[in-house]
């Protein structure tokens, strides 16, 4: 046990989810396998450099931070975060179309429930650990009056989002199997982990999206959850291109995700519009001016932050335009901004 403060208000940090959760069961062993391996996430003297550690925080609250405190960093998931991401599991799986769906028997049921719980905590470790690592915590101990920026906030979720996606992206691509079934199946565990985390965040935020296509997109302190979970997606393909190469099984591969999220929601959860899903809103001409926004901003910034980070942070390409296929109707375009 830790304890930090926050705010001058002391936090107490817990090692493991205490036993009468019933969560503790499932993820206190996934947190002692975890641990070791970020370890690997950068180099052994980067790692001494960031003293950095994975804690729990007994608070009921779906959340996740990160903290500099008395020289160390510390990632911090609330009880309420892992109970979220276990229920989102489990009503994934045991929705009563889910097989009409996926081919899963239910010998593998389990080990399948603990594969997508853990890629969705490792993803929001690492979303956290990029924040540390980029240097966006150092930047705000320094100067606290940069967190009430909203765009500014937008930008590091931004950036801590697409590392997490290319980080889990890279492990997954560390159990290449030549064998199209099995690269099928695991990549879309990858593909689904994210957009159950994200749709997780679509249903516990206390940020009012509701108007989301009338307000101006700098007045949100955090991305759309549904343009978080497509531009995350968006990071799974650019990796694999850049590893594998541009090529009929990459590309087999990418569409396998995609469907299987989306097939997910049509067949699984009856929704016959693409504007019924929470990550729709990614697809309209908003969605597309944010998502560009969100990738020439973070490049705008990134020599800046480049003084806070423990690594160097490499730019982006410009996006100098970006399709969209929905109007906000939710009919079906054919446009690009």
């Amino acid at each position: 046990m830790e304890k930090i403060k926050i705010n001058k208000a002391e936090i107490e940090l817990l090692e493991y989810i205490p036993d009468f959760y019933s969560i503790a069961e499932i993820t206190n062993p996934l947190l002692s396998e975890m641990r070791p391996g970020i370890k690997t996430w950068v180099s052994e003297d980067v790692f001494e450099k960031m003293q950095v550690s994975v804690w729990i925080v007994n608070d009921i609250r779906v959340n996740a931070f990160a903290k500099k405190y008395e020289g160390k960093n510390y990632i911090v998931l609330t009880i309420g975060l892992c109970v979220a991401f276990w229920k989102e599991v489990e009503e994934f799986i045991g929705n009563k179309n889910f097989r009409k769906v996926f081919h899963l028997s239910e010998e593998k049921e389990d080990s399948y429930k603990k594969e997508l719980y853990q890629s969705m905590l490792n993803f929001i470790i690492a979303h956290e650990f990029g924040h540390i690592v980029h240097g966006h915590v150092l930047a705000n101990s320094e100067d606290e009056t940069t967190n009430k920026d909203n765009w500014l906030t937008q930008l590091r979720e931004f950036d801590a989002d697409y590392y997490a996606a290319m980080l889990n992206t890279a492990i997954t691509l560390g159990y290449w199997k030549e064998d199209r079934k099995v690269l099928s199946a695991t990549f879309d565990l990858l593909f689904l982990s994210f957009y159950l985390c994200f749709d997780v965040f679509a249903k516990n935020s206390n940020r009012d999206f509701s108007n989301y296509q009338e307000k101006d997109i700098e007045s949100y302190d955090h991305p759309y959850p549904g343009i978080r979970m497509y531009y995350c997606s968006l990071a799974i393909c650019d990796l694999l291109i850049r590893i594998k190469g541009d090529n009929e099984l990459i590309r087999e591969l990418i569409s396998s995700g995609f469907d299987a999220m989306i097939s997910y929601e049509k067949r699984a959860l009856g929704k016959e519009k693409y504007r019924d899903s929470y990550f729709s809103i990614a697809g309209t001409q908003k969605g597309a001016m944010h998502i560009r926004a969100l990738v020439n901003g973070w490049n705008e910034l990134v020599d800046e932050y480049n003084r806070y980070s423990y690594v160097t942070i490499y730019k982006n390409d410009n996006v100098e335009s970006l399709s969209y296929f929905l109007g906000e109707d939710g009919e079906f375009l054919r446009q690009g901004v």
